[in-house]
Parts: C-alpha cells; sequence; structure tokens
C-alpha cells in the first residue's frame, strides 16, 4: 500500500458519508419549510446546501489528487470514481431541497380539501426522500452492492405521490388564481422532491459500481 493513498481514501469516504448526512438534513428541513411554512426550517435547508457546497469542492479537489498523484486502480479507482459521481448527486439534491424551500408559500385558505392530500403528499415525498439520502448513504459506507433494489421500489413510491399530486392540481375545479398559483408552485416542489428521490437510487447504483464493477441503469 502506497504511503499516505490508504488514508487519502477514507478522508475522501468519510467526506461523502459527511455530504450524505447533510443533504438528508436539507431535505427534512426543506420539507418543513414547504408544508408547515417553517422560517427556521428554511434557513437550516440554505445552511446546509452551503455546507454540502463546501464538501463537494472539496471532494472535486481530493478526487483530482488521488487521480493525479496515485494513479489508482481496480478496486480502488472504482471507489474513487463512484465517489465522484455520488459528490455530484448529492450536491444536486441538496440544491433541489433548496429549490423546495424557497417555493413555501401558505395556500389560499379556501383550498382545504386541496391543501390537505397535496401537502400530505409532499411532507410524505419529502420524508421519504430524506430517508433514502440516509439509506443510500448508508449503503455507501457498508459497501452494500444489493440495496439498489431496495432504493428503487422507495423511489416509485415518491413517483406516486408526486403523481398523486399532479392529479390533484389537474382536476380542481375552483379557477382561482391565487390558487392556480399556489397549486403550480406545489407541483414544482413536487417535481424536485422526485428528483431528490432519483439521485438517491443513483448513489446506491454507483455503489454497486464500486464493489462490483457492474454498472447499473440510473434514475438520472
Amino acid at each position: 500500500m502506497r504511503v499516505g493513498f490508504q488514508d487519502e481514501l477514507d478522508e475522501l469516504c468519510n467526506g461523502i458519508q459527511t455530504e450524505g448526512r447533510l443533504t438528508a438534513m436539507a431535505v427534512s428541513d426543506a420539507t418543513r419549510a414547504l408544508v408547515d411554512w417553517s422560517v427556521e426550517a428554511f434557513e437550516a435547508t440554505l445552511a446546509a446546501e452551503d455546507a454540502v457546497k463546501l464538501h463537494y469542492h472539496e471532494t472535486e479537489v481530493r478526487v483530482e489528487t488521488l487521480l493525479a498523484r496515485q494513479a489508482p486502480v481496480a478496486g480502488d479507482l472504482r471507489t474513487v470514481l463512484a465517489a465522484l459521481h455520488i459528490n455530484r448527486s448529492l450536491e444536486r439534491a441538496a440544491h433541489n431541497a433548496a429549490r423546495v424551500a424557497h417555493l413555501a408559500t401558505p395556500p389560499p385558505r379556501r383550498a382545504l380539501v386541496e391543501e390537505a392530500v397535496i401537502t400530505d403528499a409532499l411532507r410524505a415525498m419529502g420524508d421519504r426522500g430524506a430517508e433514502m439520502v440516509r439509506t443510500a448513504i448508508d449503503t455507501f459506507e457498508r459497501r452494500d452492492a444489493n440495496a439498489s433494489r431496495l432504493l428503487s421500489a422507495l423511489d416509485e413510491l415518491v413517483d406516486r405521490e408526486n403523481e398523486k399530486i399532479a392529479d390533484t392540481i389537474l382536476t380542481m375545479e375552483n379557477n382561482d388564481p391565487e390558487l392556480r398559483k399556489w397549486a403550480a408552485r406545489m407541483m414544482f416542489a413536487g417535481r424536485w422532491l422526485e428528483r431528490v428521490g432519483d439521485h438517491a437510487v443513483n448513489v446506491a447504483e454507483r455503489t454497486t459500481y464500486m464493489v462490483t464493477g457492474e454498472s447499473t441503469p440510473t434514475a438520472s
């Protein structure tokens, strides 16, 4: 083993794990900001995204350094390349969380039925999305090559909730412009939360590649 190489590789993986935990926090906080209109959660989301960005850039530098100085091969090379792709997925997921938080706005009080269906679905999507990110990072930490199936199944549940939101909005009979404006914002929020699930699946699939060397179809 080359002097310092394993330490550098461990630092790279530890950074990914920290970035993943921060991303999961960002998704959870963004969901609270969206459905509970929490200013505290909104600010926490942006702080988490900033922290993820910092880790993202640090990881990019670590990867470049490892490739240039150590020229890793075989399993070590797969670990470095997987970390590079996972890093990008986590940064995008955190950015999507920030987008969700920015869409937070109270619904019109005359839209109680639609509000309940839509906000319940959004909360379910956000909670499951955060769970998926945590599971994906745990998968990376444990070098679990089989968890991508579980993540794909959870992603299907997220997709169904998003479809429920779209169906509810498209079948609303109320043409009140304020209601329509709010509904459009929530539809975008659902889209960004759906993407969080896709990125979590990508993390698990890159972990499978890292462990086995076999590529799997990615969600995005």
